[in-house]
């Protein structure tokens, strides 16, 4: 399973309706953060039809094989349906689609791990301090889980402020394969309450494999060569060059820098934001999504601090 540079294959362009304060980035204050992720999400795409055609089908192939990882009676279905809040838009769809998903390619991908991890990674908290379930709810919600799942689950939104606003990734890919190798513990702290939490050497590793699944979704659609700039991308390219290296990927995903295409006609938008945002040099993208991660962090009194334990 991989990922695809679709240049060529859908045409993009401004949608005139989009609304920024109707996403998770509704929370975004500074004026030049908002234009710019205004510009990165306000698209829309039309595929052409043989290509469609092609997608719709692949899909209709497996998706008899998707198991039914939550029922729609299932207790911590009604849960999110009653209990929790995931009605606000995601980036270019609903919060829903993400979860699902993330969740159906980990059932397809990375089968021997629950993909109800990835259904609810967002539960605990979302990156622009959105919170879909209250923290007093966190104890109902472990009575609803396995204690792995729980401690997955419970952990997500942490370690991806971890990789985004911290040099975590950077200290993992600096070190050696025996180092790596020899990792006992990861300390870290939950967004939602600040509580300290413990993930051991294996289950680090696995949760980097859904932390991989989870940036899939964040890939641009076209143009790589120019629009691999942004921030969530790199993270993606970096986390699966560290676990092909210390041969931890357990999820399918194959990737290789050399399928990026470069812009063609009709596969960015015709804007002047669009022309801005591929332009910036990566750095700028790195730098940004850092400065946010530390705000919202210690908005929401949440310690990014961590130790890695040798």
């Amino acid at each position: 399973a991989r990922p695809t540079d679709a240049a060529g294959e859908v045409t993009l362009s401004i949608d005139p309706d989009f609304d920024l304060d109707k996403t998770i980035f509704r929370t975004l204050t500074s004026p030049v953060t908002r234009w710019i992720q205004s510009a990165k999400l306000s698209k829309r795409e039309a595929w052409r039809p043989d290509v469609l055609a092609q997608i719709e089908e692949g899909f209709a192939r497996v998706a008899a094989s998707l198991p039914r990882h939550v029922t729609d009676d299932a207790p911590i279905y009604k849960f999110m349906a009653t209990q929790c809040d995931f009605a606000l838009e995601h980036a270019d769809g609903s919060f829903m689609d993400h979860l699902h998903f993330c969740a159906d390619y980990a059932a397809l991908h990375m089968s021997q791990h629950s993909p109800r991890v990835l259904l609810l990674h967002s539960i605990c908290g979302v990156g622009t301090n959105c919170f879909p379930m209250g923290k007093e709810k966190l104890p109902v919600l472990r009575t609803l889980l396995r204690p792995e799942e729980a401690a997955h689950i419970e952990a997500f939104p942490s370690v991806l402020r971890l990789i985004v606003g911290t040099p975590f990734l950077d200290h993992l890919a600096a070190a050696s394969v025996d180092a790596l190798c020899g990792i006992q513990s990861l300390r870290l702290h939950r967004v939602i309450d600040n509580g300290e939490m413990w993930l051991n050497g294996d289950q680090m590793w696995t949760h980097l494999n859904y932390q991989l699944i989870h940036l899939l979704d964040f890939l641009p659609p076209t143009s790589w060569q120019a629009t691999f700039n942004e921030f969530l991308p790199q993270h993606f390219a970096v986390l699966h060059r560290l676990l092909l290296r210390v041969g931890k990927l357990e999820a399918r995903v194959e990737f290789d820098p050399g399928w990026a295409k470069p812009l063609l006609p009709g596969s960015r938008p015709s804007s002047c934001g669009a022309w801005v945002v591929d332009r910036l040099p990566p750095s700028v993208g790195l730098k940004m999504s850092r400065a946010g991660v530390i705000g919202y962090s210690a908005a929401c009194g949440h310690s990014l601090e961590y130790t890695i334990g040798w």
